[in-house]
C-alpha cells in the first residue's frame, strides 16, 4: 500500500505523520460507554494492513493518525509518546497543519500475509504490561505506546488475521484510569 507521509512542524516538534481515513481503509474506531475502545477491522486484509502501519510506526516513529468519516467513529493517534509527546493541543494543531501541508513523501508499506509466530515463543507478558495508555473520548482517541506496546499490537493484530481469533482485549495494558482496548477482526468475531 502506498502511503502519504507529511512532515510538519508543530510548536518546537518536528513530526512525520501518517494520514489515513477509516472508510477507505476498512478500520473503524469508536469509543463505548467510557470504558471501552473498540479498533475494528473488517476482516484478515484490513488487519494485516494495521499490523503494517503499527509496525511501521514501530520502525520509524511516526505517528499515525486514521481519521473518522462519521461522528458516531472517533479519530484515532497512534505514536510512540517518549519519542513523539503529544496532547491533545498539539493533536489539535496537527489537524490543522494537516489541512494546508502538502505531502513530503509517498511510501510503500508492505502487508504481509501472515503472522510471526515465533515472537509469541519469546512472550513474557510481565515485559508488556502498562505499555499503552488510552486518552479516549467520543471524539478523539490518542493511544500512547512504547515501543514493546507497539511490537505487541503489531504481532496481536496479525495474529487475529491469520488466526480465527475474533478480538485481542489489552485491558490489562492500559493505565486505571483509561478505557480497555479491544482490537476485533469483525468478519471472524464470533
Amino acid at each position: 500500500m502506498i502511503l502519504n507521509r507529511n512532515e510538519l512542524r508543530v510548536g518546537a516538534l518536528d513530526l512525520k505523520v501518517i494520514h489515513l481515513h477509516q472508510q477507505e481503509i476498512g478500520i473503524i474506531v469508536t469509543e463505548e460507554m467510557g470504558r471501552f475502545l473498540l479498533i475494528d477491522a473488517k476482516d484478515s486484509p484490513e488487519m494485516f494492513l494495521l499490523s503494517a502501519l503499527l509496525k511501521h510506526c514501530l520502525d520509524t516513529d511516526d505517528v499515525l493518525y486514521i481519521q473518522r468519516k462519521r461522528p458516531e467513529n472517533a479519530d484515532l493517534f497512534i505514536f510512540n509518546g517518549a519519542v513523539t509527546p503529544l496532547d491533545r493541543k498539539l493533536i489539535k494543531q496537527i489537524k490543522l497543519a494537516l489541512k494546508s501541508s502538502k505531502v513530503k513523501e509517498k511510501m510503500d508499506v508492505n502487508t504481509e500475509d501472515n503472522e510471526d509466530e515465533g515472537f509469541w515463543g519469546k512472550w513474557e507478558s510481565w515485559k508488556y504490561e502498562k505499555q499503552l495508555r488510552i486518552d479516549a473520548d467520543k471524539d478523539l482517541v490518542l493511544l500512547n505506546t512504547s515501543r514493546l506496546g507497539l511490537e505487541l499490537m503489531t504481532h496481536s493484530c496479525a495474529h487475529l488475521a491469520s488466526s480465527f481469533v475474533g478480538h485481542s482485549h489489552f485491558d490489562w495494558c492500559s493505565t486505571s484510569n483509561s478505557p480497555e482496548l479491544i482490537i476485533r477482526n469483525i468478519a471472524r468475531n464470533d
